[in-house]
């Protein structure tokens, strides 16, 4: 028989539910709570390449019911041209998303490992992309996969997660996301770009693999990611803690901004702290990072010490 709700129950009602919603960040209490329900799907992440763990690590012990996609080799970044980590064509991330039993209900977590800062900014990579595709219903998993299995009455599932297939739709969300002449118009007219990168990368010291030279954008504060977790491990500070952290850049955490990195992997996480964390709308990702940005013959770079090349 189908219930029936006066206006003033039903509010109470919905009140209860949003109020129990998880928000940017769930905890490993939430997760053992929540991990198999129908309408969740934990997604761990672990990639070799960033963790030195991969699929068969997840085999051995995982999250209940949490489905493995590989961060790096799973198809959640395409090399466009010679620019490696860019974002993949949304159809391919539709069906990437929808073949893992994702449609418009489903409340996903990101799992990472949650070893270090660079773990945790593939998982706000991920959120990120969530993100601009219009889900809202995402959230990230503070620690990681070793912060909830710090706890051993924690179960943990061997074997691997099989959901039914699903169809996800995206809505694109393009404020969220610049490209390299949005970034050049955005910091004549004095938007913040921030670089996420170790600081020895952005005074010009050294220089990524993936990038052709060395240096920053013109007029960039840096912020690197190592400052954002504890410890530089699988957890993120407090708000207020990242909020002194920013000032303490020179950043000034309500102006707009543009994060940026190597290939749009670190600045992903300073990002969801700027954006999700300390409630800045005005903050977007810029994708191609220094990896496209310093192969463009038009787009300056600037470097602040110049070492014995």
């Amino acid at each position: 028989m189908k219930r029936i709700y006066t206006g003033f129950f039903l509010a109470l009602w919905l009140g209860s539910t949003w109020a129990q919603a998880p928000g940017a960040l769930v905890d490993a209490a939430w997760i053992a709570e929540n991990s198999c329900l129908e309408d969740v799907r934990v997604l761990d992440i672990r990639s070799k390449k960033i963790d030195g763990e991969s699929r068969s690590e997840y085999l051995l012990g995982h999250i209940p019911c949490a489905m493995h996609t590989d961060y790096v080799k799973g198809g959640w970044r395409a090399k466009k041209g010679t620019v490696p980590g860019m974002l993949p064509p949304v159809d391919e991330l539709e069906r990437l998303i929808g073949a893992m039993g994702i449609d418009g209900t489903t409340h996903v977590v990101v799992a990472p490992l949650g070893e270090n800062a660079k773990s945790m900014s593939a998982a706000t990579r991920v959120y990120w992309t969530f993100k601009l595709l219009g889900h809202d219903r995402v959230s990230i998993l503070n620690g990681g996969t070793r912060g909830y299995a710090a706890d051993k009455s924690r179960p943990l599932e061997t074997g691997t997660a099989i959901h039914v297939p699903k169809e996800f739709t995206s809505r694109m969300r393009h404020e969220m996301i610049a490209d390299h002449e949005q970034v050049a118009t955005a910091a004549a007219d004095g938007v913040v770009l921030v670089d996420y990168r170790r600081a020895d990368e952005y005074l010009g010291i050294t220089r990524n693999g993936k990038t052709q030279k060395p240096g920053t954008l013109a007029g960039a504060r840096n912020l690197p990611i190592e400052w954002l977790t504890l410890d530089n491990g699988g957890t993120l500070r407090s708000p207020e803690s990242l909020r002194r952290l920013t000032v303490l850049a020179e950043i000034d955490p309500e102006a707009p901004q543009i994060a940026f990195c190597n290939t749009g992997h670190n600045s992903a996480l300073g990002w969801f702290v700027s954006s999700e964390l300390l409630g800045n709308a005005q903050s977007r990702l810029y994708d191609g990072s220094m990896a496209e940005w310093s192969r463009l013959d038009e787009r300056p770079l600037e470097r602040k010490v110049t070492a014995a090349d």
